[in-house]
């Protein structure tokens, strides 16, 4: 039991230190980046754009939180499993939350705290910025359902879908027509926060005769 108890503790110790790993990874670079341009009163907006944009930085942070997951629910003994995916899915949810949260700030810090048309600018070309915390919701989403396929094809599921394609338009459609590669982003993200967020509707139930 004793024993239970020590490798339940050392799995949750080391996942939470894999769930940090992006957020600290983030800004050690992002740190010294600013530190090589000089630092100043701003952020500079290259140095946001540098660290959002960076793919091997989305793959460090992705992969951590993954790995996070999997030592948890190894730590956890079998019949505790299913409280503790659901645990897990509030988690998920958390680092999302925080994430996109630092992200809009980093974005409105390097424009000044004035300029919102650029912060919103950089918070799309941006892409991890926008597409990590989108990921944590589908792993939260996917880990609260059991990893059932089916659930990717529900309202919830097809709006994190379209949240993560909206990189697409933009660095593809955008290569073309940099206007429509916004709009088509804009709409993805639009309809997926709405699928998102709008209230299910709870199934009728048949009435008794």
């Amino acid at each position: 039991m004793a024993e239970a108890v020590s490798i339940k503790a050392r799995s949750e110790d080391y996942s939470t230190i894999l769930y940090l790993v992006p957020f600290v990874a983030a800004v050690v670079y992002g740190l010294a980046l600013w530190a090589e341009t000089g630092i100043s009163l701003t952020l500079p907006s290259s140095v946001y754009l540098t660290v959002t944009r960076d793919p091997y930085l989305f793959m460090l942070g992705s992969l951590a939180v993954m790995l996070g997951i999997i030592v948890e629910v190894n730590g956890t003994e079998q019949q505790a499993r299913p409280a503790k995916l659901s645990s897990l899915g509030n988690t998920m949810q958390s680092l999302a939350v925080a994430s996109l949260i630092l992200v809009l700030f980093f974005a409105w810090y390097a424009n000044g705290f004035t300029d919102l048309s650029g912060m919103a600018s950089d918070f799309i070309v941006g892409r991890y910025g926008l597409v990590f915390p989108a990921i944590l919701l589908l792993l939260s989403y996917l880990i609260s359902s059991q990893i059932r396929l089916a659930a990717l094809f529900n309202r919830k599921g097809l709006a994190l879908i379209a949240i993560l394609l909206v990189p697409v338009p933009l660095y593809e459609l955008g290569k073309r027509n940099v206007l429509a590669g916004l709009v088509v982003a804009l709409l993805l993200l639009v309809g997926g926060l709405v699928l998102y967020l709008a209230p299910q509707k709870k199934p009728v139930e048949p009435k008794e005769e």
